[in-house]
């Protein structure tokens, strides 16, 4: 029998022992949940029967509290009624003094009063008496009550672990059964897929030179197709290249053009009253328009050296700037004569711009070098682009940011 057959047939013995793995330990699995579930639905009851004990005990010791009270309020008003009766019948006390006065002392009169005074006093030793039996007894109620409400609650609390056992267990038998059921399917469709696998082996074999004929000759097409691809990449490059090197010229002569124009219109503005940059009043300043970028055009302008002004604006950061022709640069506004990209060829960005979206500000920051060149800073714009990081606009918003 020819090898691959063998190992066919021994694959089948592996994938039907792989598969009775499986779903052994999914029965196993199944098994040690429902222990588990029963174990929960014990706990449960458990658990449950502990706080209502804890809370009948609680109840418990405040009825039991209440009882004490009641006794207490009865020791008390039984004191009071006798140190009442005392005080009424005391020869030298008050009520002995009032009937002295009318010269009753020791008439029938005062006898009477002593009897009634007596008969008070009994009745409210009967009346304390009563009330705090009367409260002990509803107390003794409410304890009762309480002890019949916890053992219901109980009954209930054992019903429910009836039920979730009930519950788990029918799960659990129901699971048995579909992992069962599958696990036989499972078998199977291995005996299936190996009896069709083994078929189409054997016919293999009878047309495997045709095969790696045809695979070969695949193989060499699409080699074919990828060497033109990189030819075509390769072309496609370096007509990029060659049409990014056009727009930098392009975009360098733009902001010569713009650069000389904003030198000739710079004499339009007076200085508003200030000297050497300085506001000479306590009134601010005002943006007389902005442009979409956030550029807003302000009236104030900058004195320069040279004698000239030239308008200031302020940066979407809220930095005041003027461009400085002597320096072919931004300038802080205040400052005259520093520029923020000098002639030395290394830029400096003058703020943050504010990018098409959070990646592409995020990219910026993470690449941008200090004091790079304008050829630097124009591949990596040109890379961002390729990426399809930056969007239309952010090359523009970048180099103004450096002040080109």
């Amino acid at each position: 029998m020819d090898e691959r057959l063998i190992n066919i047939e021994n694959q089948k013995q592996q994938a039907l022992n792989d598969s009775d793995n499986l779903y052994n330990g999914l029965l196993n699995d199944n098994q040690n949940l429902y222990n588990q579930q029963k174990n929960y639905a014990n706990q449960y009851e458990k658990t449950q029967n502990n706080i209502l004990d804890k809370q009948l005990a609680y109840n418990t010791g405040l009825i039991e509290q209440q009882k004490d009270i009641a006794k207490e309020n009865a020791r008390v008003e039984q004191n009071k009624a006798k140190n009442d009766y005392f005080s009424y019948i005391n020869p030298y006390g008050l009520q002995a003094e009032s009937l002295a006065s009318q010269g009753l002392l020791n008439s029938g009169v005062s006898e009477t009063a002593k009897l009634g005074g007596y008969n008070t006093y009994q009745n409210r030793l009967a009346s304390a008496n009563k009330t705090m039996q009367d409260a002990i007894r509803q107390y003794d109620n409410d304890i009762n009550q309480a002890r019949l409400t916890n053992d219901t609650a109980k009954a209930q609390k054992a019903l429910k672990k009836l039920e979730l056992q009930l519950n788990f267990a029918e799960n659990f038998y129901n699971k048995k059964g579909e992992i069962s059921q599958n696990q036989f399917n499972s078998r199977q469709n291995v005996d299936n897929n190996y009896y069709n696998r083994y078929q189409t082996e054997y016919k293999n074999i009878q047309d495997e030179k045709a095969r790696a004929e045809a695979i070969r000759q695949w193989e060499a097409e699409m080699a074919e197709q990828q060497r033109q691809y990189n030819d075509r990449m390769a072309y496609q490059r370096e007509r990029d290249r060659v049409a990014d090197e056009q727009w930098q010229k392009e975009y360098a002569l733009s902001q010569q053009a713009r650069a000389a124009s904003s030198k000739s219109s710079s004499g339009n503005y007076n200085s508003n009253g200030h000297s050497d940059g300085q506001l000479s009043n306590n009134n601010g300043y005002q943006v007389v328009s902005t442009d979409e970028n956030g550029w807003g055009k302000t009236n104030l302008t900058q004195r320069l050296s040279n004698g000239g002004t030239a308008e200031v604006f302020e940066s979407p950061e809220g930095e005041l700037l003027y461009w400085n022709p002597n320096t072919n640069g931004w300038s802080r506004y205040g400052s005259v004569d520093v520029a923020v990209n000098s002639g030395s060829g290394r830029l400096k960005s003058t703020y943050t711009p504010n990018l098409s979206s959070i990646e592409a500000s995020k990219w910026m920051s993470q690449n941008a070098k200090p004091n790079m060149t304008e050829s630097d800073l124009a591949r990596l714009i040109s890379e961002g682009e390729d990426r399809g990081i930056f969007k239309p606009g952010d090359r523009e918003r970048i180099y103004k940011s450096y002040g080109l």
